[in-house]
């Protein structure tokens, strides 16, 4: 009777254990990985696999189960998908919206040296640095009203940040900090609405899941990066103030690299990029890399051109604490908009042998033109050329943590009125601004800065010749 139950349970273990394995060549994995596979991970991988079908129903073709297809069309669409995969400088991965891995490309491997197989259907909050599990959550949930018409699905642009676990050989691995590399993700998060008695509730919403395309930041070291025509690089401190830049800016931007020095960068950039820029400073400090979004460089004789950094934080090597700023920095336009002069710096230099307008001369026209018009309102897409309110961004360290640093969002606004602001102690010369009727003004020190009563969150620090202006909205 002893013997009967053994062979009974024997036989039992034989027929799961050939159950799993028919279950195994099911799954979408070559064969010489399916065989290989455990009974926890077959069941791993086959609810992984499951999930997906149910966010991207045609999958990656026929190992999706779909019919074969004739089409030369169809064909050749899937080979160049097989060949993106392979040539794609990152790896493709799908995550569930409780942050489960249900499917990610196997060159991952190659960036985080961690498989395909340990990674899927396991969660990505097991991958990543636990000071950005809140902001995973935050990019897997929907914190916005669905739409207003009715869309049985639709996609949610996402670009983030994450650390994620590398266990690559120290030669091999690139830039890491303790253990974690800087990956940039970018991709749609997918939402499916519902239909209840003919009216769209706002509870009416499910998301599916996030698809995105993961890159190593930079691809290699960011000092060995060959430097092509159209880049140059810089050394700064940690507050963006300018240590070191090679000659290639002169010719990209105009400005010799002793220009520069000793400044900061967003005393160099566009008034309507500094948020973006400062945005990127802020991920940087954190997490020790970032891409910056494209924004405008101000060249040395007008305009700007459109420029992408790629920005690494190096540490001491005796003490590991950060030392510096490194950024690679690609040119990807000529100089646009010569015309115009958004800076004082750019209202000293003479180009070509043409007087541009000063500060001054415009100061005494545009305060003509102020009593001309009063209060009457005008289109002002861009400041004026010599406008102080349009160069001297000096941003002190004490503002380094104040989230309205390098706020400009009062450049955006259409219509503007025309101020002569009187300097404190001179009465005889003012500052001219371009203001939004809805801002009152207060002008103050840059000793005041530090004061307490001042509400940092709700204002907007702007500085001009020397004089720090305190906009409350």
């Amino acid at each position: 009777m002893k013997e009967k139950s053994k062979n009974a349970a024997k036989k039992r273990r034989e027929k799961e254990n050939g159950e799993f394995y028919e279950l195994a060549k099911l799954l979408p994995l070559p064969a010489a990985i399916t065989s290989q596979l455990d009974k926890a991970s077959i069941i791993r991988l086959t609810s992984s696999y499951l999930r997906m079908r149910s966010i991207l129903p045609d999958g990656l073709g026929d190992g999706w189960g779909q019919s074969t297809r004739f089409s030369p069309l169809d064909n050749m669409a899937k080979e160049l998908g097989t060949h993106l995969l392979q040539t794609l400088d990152g790896f493709v991965f799908v995550v569930a919206s409780d942050g489960k891995i249900m499917y990610i490309s196997e060159t991952a491997s190659v960036h985080l040296g961690l498989s395909q197989v340990e990674l899927t259907g396991n969660s990505i909050f097991e991958y990543i640095h636990p000071s950005d599990h809140d902001e995973m959550t935050a990019v897997l949930s929907l914190r916005q009203a669905p739409q207003q018409h009715f869309l049985p699905e639709y996609e949610i642009e996402r670009s983030f940040f994450l650390r994620m676990k590398c266990v690559l050989a120290k030669r091999n691995a690139g830039l890491t900090c303790g253990g974690y590399k800087v990956i940039h993700c970018s991709g749609y998060l997918k939402v499916r609405q519902y239909m209840v008695d003919m009216v769209l509730y706002e509870s009416c919403y499910q998301t599916m899941g996030l698809v995105a395309v993961g890159h190593s930041l930079p691809p290699s070291g960011i000092t060995e990066i060959k430097l092509h025509s159209n880049m140059f690089m810089f050394r700064a401190s940690l507050d963006f103030k300018l240590i070191f830049l090679d000659m290639r800016v002169a010719e990209l931007t105009g400005y010799e690299p002793q220009d520069l020095i000793d400044k900061t960068l967003y005393h160099h950039v566009h008034a309507c990029d500094i948020f973006h820029l400062r945005y990127a400073h802020h991920l940087l400090l954190v997490k020790g890399q970032v891409t910056t979004k494209y924004y405008r460089l101000l060249s040395k004789h007008g305009g700007w051109v459109w420029v992408q950094s790629y920005a690494t934080i190096v540490h001491n090597s005796r003490s590991s604490r950060p030392h510096c700023i490194v950024s690679v920095n690609y040119v990807l336009t000529d100089i646009e908009s010569k015309e115009l002069q958004l800076s004082e710096d750019q209202s000293q230099v003479t180009k070509c042998g043409v007087s541009l307008t000063s500060s001054l001369d415009h100061s005494r026209q545009f305060r003509t033109k102020a009593v001309k018009m009063k209060t009457k309102l005008r289109e002002a897409p861009y400041l004026e050329v010599g406008l102080p309110l349009a160069s001297c961004y000096k941003f002190k360290s004490c503002l380094m943590t104040s989230p309205a640093l390098g706020s400009t969002s009062w450049l955006h606004a259409t219509q503007w009125l025309y101020y002569s602001l009187p300097v404190p102690g001179d009465e005889k010369n003012s500052q001219n601004m371009m203001l939004p009727p809805s801002f009152t003004v207060r002008i103050c020190d840059e000793r005041s800065l530090v004061s307490p009563d001042m509400t940092l969150e709700s204002s907007v620090f702007v500085v001009s010749d020397q004089r720090m202006f305190f906009l409350m909205v």
